[in-house]
């Protein structure tokens, strides 16, 4: 995996800056979170940055959905998707009474923007990436914990962060980040998770296994692979769901909810527009609840 700051991170944070402005996916946008979204990916693409200063907007966001065309198609909705899958369960969450989020592998997207005031933030990252998430600018307080995830004991620094109140109930949320790792890896953070300060709830997205056996988004080119593999930061792991229900039992969690961005599509996009989503990615988004001992 990646030494540095994650790529992949800045590039699927990116495609939020597309949403505004297309008609079937702005419902599904966050606009107040869209400036430190675009601070963020200045920081960690500076390429990006010097796209968007020297290119008018319309001619760039066309450029970028017809490689979006070329490369993976859908990719842009299908993340649209997920953030908004991530956000709906979460709101559930903190409205049950969930006071604290664990934001696990955080990125640049700043999901933390979305959250209500009251809630106790933490974001867990790699150094590299979360100090340039940091130098974004945030209207929120969240509490930092660098920790590299492919090598890092993840229980050691949940249980080392003050700002966690173990008496509390708390929602771990780990997108895009457990197809990146080994599965030895996956499994202790699953477990660092269930034995977290106040473990109420887990949300994660997994990508399964395509129709070949390889853990990759399903509707991305064959050059998406090789990138992937040049810039370091391949997929490593990935279940069907049913092979992750029994994972996560193995846990102690119970599944509550499992979803498709396809299934997001038909509920949220009206039906001329849902060529924006042609087929399914194969990414799951899951909710599951912590059995009581």
């Amino acid at each position: 995996m990646n030494a540095g700051p994650s790529t992949t991170a800045a590039v699927v944070a990116s495609t939020l800056l597309l949403l505004e402005d297309d008609p079937a996916l702005a419902p599904l946008a966050f606009p107040e979170a869209t400036p430190s979204v675009e601070a963020a990916v200045r920081h960690a693409l500076p390429i990006v940055g010097r796209l968007l200063d020297t290119i008018p907007w319309p001619v760039l966001e066309r450029a970028a959905h017809v490689a979006e065309r070329l490369v993976s198609p859908g990719f842009v909705a299908h993340y649209a998707l997920r953030k908004f899958a991530i956000r709906r369960a979460l709101a559930r969450e903190t409205a049950a009474g969930c006071g604290q989020v664990v934001l696990v592998g955080a990125g640049f997207d700043m999901m933390a923007e979305s959250l209500p005031a009251a809630a106790t933030i933490v974001e867990v990252d790699h150094p590299a990436t979360q100090r340039l998430r940091r130098e974004a600018a945030s209207s929120r307080a969240v509490t930092f914990v660098p920790l590299d995830l492919a090598t890092g004991d993840l229980a050691a620094a949940l249980d080392a962060t003050a700002a966690l109140d173990p008496a509390a109930a708390t929602t771990f949320v780990a997108e895009g980040l457990l197809m990146y790792l080994a599965r030895d890896r996956v499994e202790a953070i699953l477990s660092a998770l269930a034995r977290g300060p106040g473990a109420r709830t887990v949300i994660l997205s997994i990508v399964t296994p395509d129709r070949a056996g390889k853990v990759r988004i399903h509707t991305q080119r064959r050059v998406v692979d090789w990138i992937m593999r040049w810039i370091d930061e391949p997929f490593v792991w990935g279940e069907s769901a049913t092979e992750l229900v029994r994972t996560l039992e193995q846990h102690g969690f119970a599944v509550e909810e499992l979803v498709t961005t396809m299934a997001l599509r038909d509920e949220l996009i009206a039906p001329d527009a849902r060529r924006c989503l042609p087929r399914s990615p194969g990414e799951i988004v899951v909710v599951a609840k912590k059995r009581a001992a």
